[in-house]
């Protein structure tokens, strides 16, 4: 029967603990990894003599995925108070 521990009833909370914190360690170095790479597109200049179609359209997707980057940011960080408040509520138990 020990097989089924976790399908039929919850796992433990001391059992869920170690994996919320492995997940929000994860969720912690992936926002790192996304501000390093927002930060190095923000800084991408192009110059004001850019004046091709395809230069202006390269600035426009630089910019549009900045902002994509900035939404993902958002959920992250959303994602990760979700696991530090199911952290929090598993060690008050």
């Amino acid at each position: 029967m020990d097989r089924l521990d976790g399908v039929w009833t919850p796992p433990a909370h001391t059992d869920q603990l170690p994996v919320l914190r492995s997940q929000r360690a994860l969720v912690a170095s992936l926002i790192t990894d996304v501000v390093e790479v927002k930060r190095r597109l923000v800084s991408v200049d192009p110059s004001e003599f850019w004046r091709s179609s395809a230069q202006l359209a390269y600035r426009e997707r630089v910019g549009e995925i900045v902002a994509d980057l900035q939404i993902v940011l958002n959920l992250l960080d959303e994602a990760q108070d979700y696991l530090w408040q199911n952290i929090v509520h598993l060690e008050s138990q």
